[in-house]
Order: structure tokens, then sequence, then C-alpha cells
């Protein structure tokens, strides 16, 4: 056998593909991390839900807020499980609100700020947060499971008794998180409250209250932010003149 290294035949041929040998005047081609990373923050991909570069707990809450809404309305608005939320009107807009928080926020996230269509959003989910605190008021639990069981959405004797209102549904509550025999029959209730009542209207009113509450909790934190800052501004002055 011979060696090939010491072949002086094979050592004259040219390789067959000129793209594979440098050329001496070649530049270089950047790797692709760092051609995207030269045009700028995750240059030409879609804006994340997380933001290494988003320091901004609230940008996180709010679409949280607009996930729980937009799951909401694809939930059922009452027991019957083909009376999902976007199929009604008020669904459809309280739907229409969730995608808009989430469309913005997501985009503040990506963009490390946020813009005044994030706050036009955040102010119309007073919307579908007026709407449902008026259904709660006014909902009657027994009334809307007999409604239900006679749609036939409820099989079987599922019922509460005549007067069960909120005062009783926390009450199950506690009794539901205990190990006492009757946990089972306490869950069950409070099972069929919120099954009357709609699981998807729930979590609408619970995405538009936290939004609603973190957009407060934010301004009473600027604010109190901007007093300190003022006040230590004052004491930096006075502390000048003395000197």
């Amino acid at each position: 056998m011979t060696d090939s290294g010491n072949d002086p035949q094979l050592q004259d041929l040219e390789p067959l593909d000129p793209g594979a040998m440098p050329m001496a005047d070649a530049v270089p081609m950047p790797s692709m991390p760092d051609a995207m990373m030269s045009q700028g923050p995750s240059a030409g991909l879609p804006p994340p839900a997380f933001n290494q570069r988003c320091v901004d707990k609230m940008s996180y809450r709010f679409l949280m807020c607009g996930v729980l809404m937009v799951l909401g309305c694809l939930m059922p608005f009452s027991a019957d499980i083909n009376y999902v939320g976007y199929k009604t009107m008020s669904g459809a807009v309280f739907l229409f609100i969730g995608l808009g928080m989430v469309w913005t926020w997501w985009a503040a996230i990506h963009n490390n700020r946020s813009t005044g269509a994030s706050l036009k959003w955040l102010l119309l989910c007073f919307i579908p947060l007026l709407a449902q605190t008026m259904n709660l008021i006014g909902y009657d639990a027994p009334a809307a499971i007999e409604s239900a069981r006679q749609w036939g959405s409820l099989h079987g004797n599922a019922m509460l008794e005549p007067g069960y209102g909120w005062n009783s549904l926390f009450g199950d509550m506690g009794l539901a998180l205990s190990k006492k025999v009757e946990s089972a029959d306490a869950a069950m209730r409070v099972e069929l409250f919120f099954r009357a009542f709609g699981t998807g209207r729930f979590f609408v009113f619970l995405g538009a209250l936290l939004a609603e509450f973190f957009f407060i909790a934010g301004i009473a934190g600027g604010a109190k932010k901007n007093k300190e800052q003022k006040q230590a501004r004052m004491t930096q002055a006075a502390e000048r003149k003395r000197r």
C-alpha cells in the first residue's frame, strides 16, 4: 500500500470545491448571532414574552392580566359548556380588549418601554370589570343552577339551597380546605356556584380587576417615589447651603 500523504500525484490535485479554500483577500463573514446583535436586540425575531433587559415588573403583570381575560373568553359563561364567552357580544368585546392587552404589553416587554396605546387598553379594562362586577352583585346561584338543570347543562340532583349567597360560599370554601367529612360536599357546592355563574366570567373579572389594581398601585408607587426624590433633592440643597 502507498502512503497518500507522500504521493506526488495526489498532491498536485486541486480541491473539487473552490469555495472550500479561503481567498487571501476575502473578508470573514460574521456568525449569525453576531450579525443579529449588530442590527439590534432580537432583530428580525418576534417580540418575546420575556426580555432580560426589561426589568419593569408591571409589564409582565399586565401581560398576565390580558392572558387571563383571553382565557376567560374562551371558557363557558354559564353552566352550559357550549355557551362560551366569545360567542356572545359582550364576550367578543372582552376578548378584543384582552387581545389588545396581550399585544401591547408583549410589545412593551420587547421594546422595554410602554406607550400610550398600552395605557389606553389598560383603561378599557374598566369595561369588563364593571360588567362582571354587576353580574356578581346580581347573581342568584340557586336560580341559575335550577335553570341550568332544566336546560340539561347540569345532570343529576345538583342544587343549592334557597338563599345560598356569598356568605355561604366563603363558609364552604373554608370547610372544603379542612379535613372534615363534609369537605367534599362543601367543595361541590363551591363548584356548582361558579359553574352556574360561568368560570369564564370569573376569569375575565379577575384579569380586569388585577389590571386596574396594578394600574392604581403603579400610580401610587410612582407618586411616592417622586415625593421621596423631591425630599432628597431638598435635603441635598439644604446641606449645600450649610456648607
